[in-house]
């Protein structure tokens, strides 16, 4: 039986106006929940056809749909200190991405300690926003998550104390991004925008 092997590609051409600012770093509310609490992922669509365009093959369809009476949680930043990056790892035909946030929150005390004991043994997903609004993800159902965790009292007079977080997940795209509805403990928002969802929306 002969094998098609035609190009499955969505290729477009990439432009960059002169002129155009792209707006490094991420904002300072980061979105987390246990993977165990996501009861229904959004999906890549395939590069098969099923996309309409390349940037669709990059963002979820659909929502995440969380368990009964679960939220997403957020962790507030300090922007100068945390990013989010993605690189390419192993070979073909089984090229992955490695996905990885670095957040840096400025507290030390019980309740991050707390956060730390147990984000340490957990699988956090994490939806970070770029400075323009898009949400990204840093987790995976496929792959499994991992947190590593420190922190520090800062050094002398003028060192920074905080708790880092360094989120890794391997996925088959550099963190993608979502747009649908984001359920956090403070309403819903868009992860288009990070826009408030007015209820029954």
């Amino acid at each position: 039986m002969a094998v098609n092997c035609t190009s499955k590609g969505m290729y477009e051409s990439l432009a960059w106006c002169p002129g155009q600012t792209s707006t490094p770093g991420i904002k300072r509310k980061v979105y987390f929940a246990p993977k165990s609490w996501i009861a229904k992922w959004p999906t890549l669509p395939e590069l098969d056809g099923t996309a309409e365009n390349m940037a669709a093959t990059a963002t979820y369809d659909g929502d995440f749909v969380m368990a009964a009476d679960k939220k997403w949680q957020s962790i507030d930043l300090l922007t100068s200190k945390s990013s989010i990056t993605s690189e390419s790892q192993g070979e073909a035909p089984s090229k992955t991405f490695l996905n990885k946030g670095t957040l840096f929150h400025a507290g030390t005390d019980e309740e991050a300690t707390g956060f730390a004991r147990q984000a340490n043994v957990d699988e956090l997903i994490f939806l970070c926003q770029q400075r323009n609004g898009k949400f990204r993800v840093v987790g995976s159902e496929a792959f499994d998550p991992s947190v590593t965790i420190s922190q520090t009292s800062g050094e002398g007079d003028t060192g920074t104390a905080g708790t880092t977080l360094e989120a890794q997940c391997t996925d088959i795209c550099p963190s993608p991004f979502y747009t649908g509805k984001i359920e956090t403990v403070d309403g819903d928002i868009s992860g288009a925008d990070g826009s408030a969802i007015e209820p029954g929306g």
